[in-house]
Order: C-alpha cells, then structure tokens, then sequence
C-alpha cells in the first residue's frame, strides 16, 4: 500500500475505533443500573420471579413488564433475604480463612493472626 493509502486506512481506523468506544462506553453505563433482563419493548425475559416484574396491560397474557426504573441496583431484586445473604457472604470469608490457616499449618507455618 502507498503511503497516502495507508494514511486513508489508518483514518478509517481510528474513526471505527472511536464509534465503538463510544458504544462500549454507553453499553458500560447502562450495565449499572439498567436490568439485563429488560428486553427493547421493556418486557421481562427473566425465567425466574422477580420483584420488578409486573402484568402487561393489553398483550399477551405470559408477559410480564419490567418494573425496573433504573433508579436502583437491580441485582437486590433477587435477593428475597437480604440478612442471610449477608451472613452467607460472612460464612465464606470464615471459611476462607480457616481454610488458609489449615494450609499453613500442613507446610508448618504458624498463623500469627
């Protein structure tokens, strides 16, 4: 390729780089806040009961609506015991731990913690 072809290829480049980081970008924002499982009619394509799923008005009577307005961390939705899953989470920090210390303890390493 000549030089002002390759100039011409690496410009196109670069301005497809661009579009898609910008795409990739807003796919990351909406990552956060907006339900993965929210469809582009706004439907719910869970197949699982949540929270946020709600009766379609006029439409077919399997659907459900999402509910989720973007104004909250979705993932809780699914969480129908918030204190056990915190407690959960704690257990396997415990367990962790006490699974390290037994490691250490086989290579004969004392634990000073």
């Amino acid at each position: 390729m000549s030089d002002s072809n390759m100039e011409a290829f690496q410009e196109r480049l670069d301005r497809m780089s661009a579009i898609f980081s910008d795409i990739v970008s807003h796919a990351e924002e909406q990552s956060l806040t907006r339900c993965p499982y929210r469809n582009r009619f706004d439907l719910c394509t869970a197949l699982f009961r949540c929270r946020n799923q709600l009766p379609v008005a006029d439409g077919d009577p399997e659907d459900l609506a999402c509910g989720h307005d973007g104004t909250f961390d979705y993932r809780t939705a699914w969480e129908s015991n918030p204190r056990a899953v915190q407690k959960t989470r704690e257990r396997i920090v415990r367990i962790k731990r006490d699974a390290e210390r037994r490691r250490r303890g086989r290579r004969g390493k004392t634990d000073d913690r």
